[in-house]
């Protein structure tokens, strides 16, 4: 019953968390419980009681002008709260999507071999079920629901909100290429996903990313410039140009069409898309990495991203210019530099690499804890792990106090947390979210890295 085990409170699940870590760990379980993650931040109305302490929410979420359904539920009611919060921030929602369709097309046989196929499959559905309702118009999406800074204001449990929460439109008027080219990244790589288990959604899927394709890469704009409320929390720093090529890219595979592939080697060398990549994380608001290492593989014969991927990679190793925690994180930034780690990771499995597959190995290594403070930053696994993420479900405070509950009421098996200082330091603190706090892009990155090593 692992499942069970990893929504019980926490004061029954304390003592029964995990303490192997390094070589001899279980990845395909700490697979699940990385899937498991996701459930725990749904919104709408729940499709299961697989995490009972989580109810519905957010079910007036929706759309100018549309309607209800059956259930009188909003057609923007479901998808994922981003990470301790309850925005959905279209960006790192449908990037999230991306990386966990890519996880999960190129390690489907390891997955499966995990007996994971339906929980993974079910994830990604989850959320792009919402970036179709989201796609309201074939030159329209829906790309924040949610105040961001009315909901940062308030600290509870999402079935407990009562704040307005207006949904910020993308238009020809408004355009956010950075969002349409990522949902459509996201919906070609579920086509992918879905196809032979799914045909009839694979379709639908890939139906909705060529619409997506077409109004991103025709209706330019940086996405933050028009949904103004998104800039304090997830503003476009690299603009658009990667998620030009990126969302190209999985037009391409997803198709087999030329002309896709033509766009995205165009924009590529115009966009300087290989050079924004070196020294620099792939996260979700810089894709330029990934570009290079799938242009490396679409495109062989031009030794121009096979260099310009192992040069980003070769930063990322000892020695190569990054800095290394004492114990051995790849440490870029200090917001979060475990998720970039992670993603980092399972980028360095897809090299196709001795060196490659030795530094997913030894990242992942780290974030379970084998380092020299014992110190794991996925909560509930490992020696150490953290109990008090910053997480207003998981806290479940109801009198609107980050500080009361002193304990987390519920444990986030399988989140990763934000990670540690430069030198390994680390406090379990749920009010230091620069250090705690989870998040949906966080664990995807995560879950690809652990599926490789399945």
């Amino acid at each position: 019953m692992r499942i069970l085990k990893s929504i019980l409170p926490i004061f029954l699940t304390i003592g029964l968390a995990s303490n192997i870590y390094a070589s001899d760990q279980d990845y395909c379980s700490l697979l699940e419980n990385a899937l498991m993650f996701y459930k725990m931040n749904r919104a709408g109305r729940l499709p299961d009681t697989d995490i009972p302490w989580r109810g519905n929410s957010a079910l007036n979420d929706a759309s100018p002008g549309s309607a209800k359904d059956a259930n009188g539920d909003g057609n923007l009611s479901g998808g994922y709260f981003d990470a301790g919060d309850g925005v959905k921030f279209g960006l790192p929602m449908a990037y999230s999507m991306t990386m966990l369709g890519w996880g999960f097309n190129v390690y489907t046989d390891k997955i499966d071999g995990c007996k994971l196929t339906d929980l993974y499959l079910d994830t990604i559905k989850y959320g792009t079920d919402w970036l179709i309702a989201a796609h309201t118009a074939d030159n329209e999406f829906a790309g924040q629901v949610g105040d961001g800074n009315a909901d940062h204001a308030w600290w509870g449990p999402p079935e407990n909100m009562t704040m307005a929460r207006p949904t910020y439109m993308l238009t020809t008027d408004s355009p956010g290429t950075e969002i349409a080219m990522e949902a459509a990244s996201a919906l070609a790589a579920a086509s992918i996903a879905f196809k032979s288990s799914n045909p009839t959604y694979a379709e639908t899927c890939l139906a909705h990313a060529k619409t997506l394709h077409n109004f991103g890469y025709t209706y330019r704009g940086v996405y933050s410039e028009s949904i103004t409320n998104a800039k304090d929390f997830y503003n476009s720093w690299s603009g658009y140009k990667d998620e030009l090529v990126w969302g190209s890219l999985w037009l391409y595979k997803a198709t087999e069409d030329e002309g896709y592939l033509t766009k995205a080697v165009a924009d590529y060398a115009a966009g300087g898309v290989g050079a924004m990549a070196q020294s620099n994380s792939h996260d979700w608001d810089n894709k330029a990495p990934g570009c290079c290492l799938l242009l490396s593989q679409l495109v062989p014969n031009t030794t121009t991203y096979k260099t310009d991927f192992e040069g980003w990679l070769n930063y990322w190793l000892p020695g190569g210019g990054i800095t290394y925690t004492p114990g051995g994180l790849a440490w870029i930034r200090q917001w979060g530099p475990a998720r970039y780690a992670a993603t980092a990771a399972f980028l360095g499995s897809l090299a196709g690499t001795d060196k490659g597959t030795d530094f997913t190995k030894k990242q992942v290594g780290y974030l379970l804890g084998d380092n020299p403070k014992k110190q794991s930053f996925v909560v509930g696994i490992g020696p150490n792990h953290p109990i008090n993420p910053h997480h207003r479900a998981a806290h479940h405070s109801t009198t609107n106090d980050i500080n009361n509950p002193k304990d987390n009421l519920y444990l986030l098996k399988g989140a990763l947390v934000g990670g540690p200082g430069s030198n390994d330091e680390f406090t379990d603190d749920r009010t230091d979210y620069i250090s705690n706090e989870v998040a949906t892009d966080y664990n995807a990155g995560f879950v690809g890295a652990l599926a490789s090593l399945c």
